[in-house]
């Protein structure tokens, strides 16, 4: 590989790093604008796809570290959207119970 071309794959890693950091933190932070402003009561969470964890963590760790980081980075992403869907749940319990009283 020429030196050329060993430049150009890596400023390719860290922009394809960056427009997926990008792209995966714009939806949260325009969750948290809408959740500050309403004080009544909440719909319900959005389910969380663990196909779609999986994907973005897998394309993370391929950049990060090829085959097997994209490996790691899909079953960690499925991991990290089946906790945020339990989280969810048991939000969701909690409030219910609370309206009871």
């Amino acid at each position: 590989m020429t030196r050329g071309s060993r430049k150009t794959s890596l400023v390719s890693l860290i922009a394809g790093a960056a427009l997926l950091a990008s792209a995966t933190a714009a939806p949260a932070f325009a969750e948290d604008a809408k959740q500050q402003g309403s004080a009544e009561q909440q719909p319900p969470e959005k389910h969380h796809s663990k196909a779609k964890g999986a994907l973005v963590g897998g394309v993370g760790g391929a950049v990060v570290g090829g085959k097997k980081g994209a490996v790691a980075g899909a079953a960690g992403g499925a991991l990290y959207q089946r906790h945020k869907n339990k989280k969810a749940e048991k939000k969701q319990e909690k409030q219910s119970k609370q309206q009871e009283k």
